[in-house]
């Protein structure tokens, strides 16, 4: 596999870990607010921020990557992150993974608009 392929692919799983841990802290931050548990509930808030902060920290370091591509490679990703059909087996593994980023990112989305759900009602 391309040397920056091989980065672009440690970047991407790296961010599904992270948002793993951000989806983890989310529900735990969502169960704190059905208690009504406030300290709790800073706490996690506190540690979920600090998740927020790693997933920028991948995307800049995706974006770096991906930017330092050749013109051909950078088409190619492109094409990949927008959900184009992969050719190779390194764009497979890629593909793949931006999948399952992705699916973890509509979880986490949808559970966010509950937790603000949650946040209007109790004013």
């Amino acid at each position: 596999m391309n040397a920056q392929l091989q980065q672009l692919l440690v970047q991407i799983r790296r961010r599904y870990t992270t948002l793993n841990e951000t989806y983890s802290l989310t529900l735990q931050l969502a169960d704190a607010l059905d208690r009504g548990d406030r300290t709790s509930f800073g706490l996690l808030l506190a540690m979920r921020q600090e998740a927020i902060l790693q997933l920028q920290t991948s995307e800049q370091a995706i974006k770096t990557i991906s930017s330092e591509l050749p013109d051909e490679m950078q088409k190619k990703w492109r094409a990949l992150v927008d959900g184009a059909a992969p050719e190779t087996d390194e764009e497979q593994m890629i593909s793949l993974q931006i999948s399952q980023n992705r699916q973890v990112i509509d979880r986490l989305l949808s559970l966010n608009e509950r937790i603000e759900q949650g946040l209007k009602a109790r004013g």
